[in-house]
């Protein structure tokens, strides 16, 4: 058994700024700060777009180690689009000031995780990875530390030659830092009924990173777009970000409360690169990298009560991003700052108080103040195009006075909102494809360059709770997971769903959109998954 004064899971933007901001801020008798990752290395499961507001960095790094960050370009050149076709798109005349991002750095959200742990160990914090916590430990309804997973099991749960038992590692405090949908979060927002005023919903981002011959682009120039190939009903948008002179990264997030059983985000993603005004960043490259994650974008109403007694949640787990600009990492680093602040304020007694003081603090943020400027808008836009814009406006213009009540929408849940499937509509679906080139891989082609390895020898990770459950799906909406999964892990032979695990990004897609609920996900082994090196 281990024992800490503070076990933070996850060392992604938030989990490493709550270990920065302890070590900085605890004077000479420093706590012992354990950080715990299931990333193989510290960044290896960090995706984002990115354009980093620099803002969350404030009073938590030195001046001069915000100018050390690995970034090498800042955002000079920017535009926005309304694409209305695959051929077609408006260019609309200026930016929104909501959108801009003007002089902030475009950067791979890994490196900068990287240096950020660099930055937290350097200061005495202790950074593990590759180790999965697989649980929480309670007493008397309160968290007192966690559990990592067994290392080294076979297929059928047999320990092999290379077998580690689990790790108890006991807490005064815990913080969860697992990113959006975490399975231990999840799992007590649950159980401690710490839910928000609605259900949080998710969206889909997928990411490439090309490489373009040296010459052809800009650093630092930046394209956002809205519409095509989303329908007129569904959230979604793309961008493009010149990171340097010969990279560019490409995204495409797409909302899961859609209700056309058809969709393939992965292919909505292809459409997108293949519009005119995307070509022309990317001509002549060839994609290098790849990932997918979640984006909590339920935003304000969404977030839960981010504290229960002996925890606190930081970042996307707690549901903390700008639902309008699609961006978390700054609040992230705001709410790490936060609990390692009440933390401190709290002297490492076991006290509820704790938990009111983290969220007080997080509440005084400006990230916070952000959020609830916007907290109508994602639910507008399930109205519709025309209604998420005009609510993004009047949001805006009003600094989110207008309106002043709960606008309903996006209640149901993500699952909850597909429709059965049209079969005419999944054949045109279908034909509706895109040659594979250099600059459009198919999926698996994909995954390779995410660098995923999970060893094949261990318990399968996706678990189907009720095989006939699949079966009455395939008739309902056929077989969606087989769509809506970027890395192609479940595949349909004649009359059973086929789990290829080894495949899997940990987006956890399938755990949110399965219309059945008939997928759970659990934890690999500690080290296996994904590893973004460059993203």
């Amino acid at each position: 058994m281990i024992s800490t004064d503070v076990l933070i899971v996850g060392a992604g933007p938030a989990g490493l700024a709550t270990a920065i901001a302890l070590m900085r801020g605890a004077g000479e008798r420093k706590p012992r700060v354990v950080v715990l990752d299931k990333g193989r290395s510290v960044g290896s499961h960090v995706l984002s777009g990115a354009i980093i507001d620099l803002g969350g960095f404030d009073g938590l790094l030195a001046p001069e180690e915000i100018e050390k960050l690995p970034c090498e370009a800042k955002v000079v050149k920017e535009s926005f689009r309304l694409l209305l076709t695959g051929k077609s798109g408006i260019k609309i005349p200026w930016v929104p000031k909501m959108m801009s991002s003007k002089g902030f750095p475009v950067a791979s959200l890994t490196k900068v995780t990287a240096y950020l742990a660099q930055v937290a160990e350097k200061l005495g914090a202790e950074i593990y990875t590759g180790f999965a916590v697989t649980e929480l430990i309670e007493e008397n309804g309160r968290v007192v530390g966690a559990r990592t997973g067994e290392k080294g099991l076979d297929k059928n749960g047999g320990k092999k030659s290379n077998y580690l038992p689990s790790e108890e590692i006991r807490a005064k405090t815990v913080v969860l830092a697992e990113g959006g949908c975490g399975i231990l979060t999840e799992k007590l927002i649950a159980e401690k009924k710490l839910q928000g005023t609605r259900p949080q919903t998710y969206a889909l981002g997928i990411k490439e990173l090309i490489e373009v011959p040296s010459g052809t682009q800009t650093a630092g120039e930046v394209m956002h777009t809205f519409g095509w190939p989303s329908d007129i009903d569904t959230y979604g948008g793309g961008f493009v970000y010149h990171v340097s002179e010969t990279q560019v990264m490409v995204g495409y997030a797409y909302a899961l409360d859609y209700a056309r059983a058809e969709i393939d985000p992965f292919r909505l993603f292809q459409r997108f690169k293949s519009a005119p005004a995307v070509q022309r960043h990317i001509k002549g490259g060839k994609t290098v990298a790849y990932g997918a994650k979640v984006i909590p974008e339920g935003g304000f109403y969404a977030v839960p009560k981010p504290y229960a007694p002996g925890v606190l949640i930081v970042g996307d787990g707690a549901g903390l991003l700008d639902s309008l600009r699609i961006k978390g990492v700054h609040i992230a680093l705001e709410s790490g700052r936060a609990a390692a602040e009440a933390i401190i304020a709290n002297g490492g007694k076991k006290d509820d108080a704790l938990g009111e003081d983290y969220f007080k603090r997080l509440q005084a943020t400006d990230g916070w103040t952000e959020m609830k400027r916007v907290r109508n808008v994602r639910a507008s836009f399930s109205f519709g195009l025309p209604w998420g814009v005009a609510a993004a406006g009047l949001a805006w213009m009003t600094c989110g006075k207008f309106p002043w009540f709960r606008v309903p929408g996006c209640d149901e849940g993500d699952a909850a909102a597909l429709e059965p499937l049209v079969r005419e509509r999944l054949a045109r679906e279908a034909a509706d494809g895109v040659e594979p080139s250099p600059l459009q891989p198919d999926r698996l082609t994909d995954v390779f360059m995410s660098g995923t390895i999970h060893e094949e020898d261990q318990p399968c990770h996706l678990k189907i709770k009720d095989p006939a459950a699949c079966t009455e799906c395939e008739k309902e909406f056929g077989s969606p997971c087989t769509r809506f999964c970027p890395a192609e892990v479940y595949i349909r032979e004649g009359e059973r769903l086929q789990v290829d695990f080894s495949n899997c990004l940990h987006c956890k897609t399938c755990r949110i959109k399965c219309p059945k609920g008939n997928i759970e996900w659990t934890f690999p082994q500690g080290g296996d998954g994904p590893r973004y090196t460059r993203m």
